[in-house]
């Protein structure tokens, strides 16, 4: 698959996380669970999501990774339980359209990585996905569309 690169500036950004540490093997089954966990929290809490989930990836070593599952939401809000709240800074980042499985995603990650150097730019933080199509509602896995966003 071919990527392309796009360069844009996001806004501060309001939003709600459940946050962890696991194995890097282990993260596809712990992130149905966050999923579950924050979205739980939303409903009983009244609070609406104000545009697609995501996960973004504070730190990542050989063996773990620390990550959070979250949705924009309108405003700040008082988060409990599990669920954490916070605001995105608004950042000018290098992003491209990963189609398909999940597990195909690296080559997206790889497009960018490759974009970044190839044009001078560094990471200024951590890295996130943007989940525009839901696996429940789309069940084939080729037709799902995930953002990946590198902050520069």
């Amino acid at each position: 698959m071919s990527y392309t690169i796009e360069v844009e500036q996001q806004p501060r950004q309001p939003y709600v996380a459940v946050r962890t540490t696991v194995r890097l093997a282990d993260i596809g089954q712990h992130m149905g669970i966050l999923f579950g966990q924050l979205f739980s929290w939303l409903e009983t809490n009244s609070v609406t999501p104000v545009g697609p989930p995501s996960a973004r990836y504070l730190a990542v070593g050989p063996e773990e990774v620390e990550f959070e599952v979250g949705v924009p939401v309108a405003a700040p809000v008082e988060a409990s339980g599990p669920v954490i709240a916070g605001i995105r800074p608004a950042t000018t980042v290098a992003k491209a359209l990963h189609v398909g499985p999940y597990d195909g995603i690296e080559a997206a990650y790889t497009a960018v990585m490759e974009w970044l150097g190839q044009n001078g730019k560094l990471v200024t933080g951590a890295m996130w996905e943007v989940y525009e199509t839901d696996p429940e509602r789309e069940p084939d896995p080729a037709k799902w569309r995930t953002w990946v966003y590198f902050p520069i």
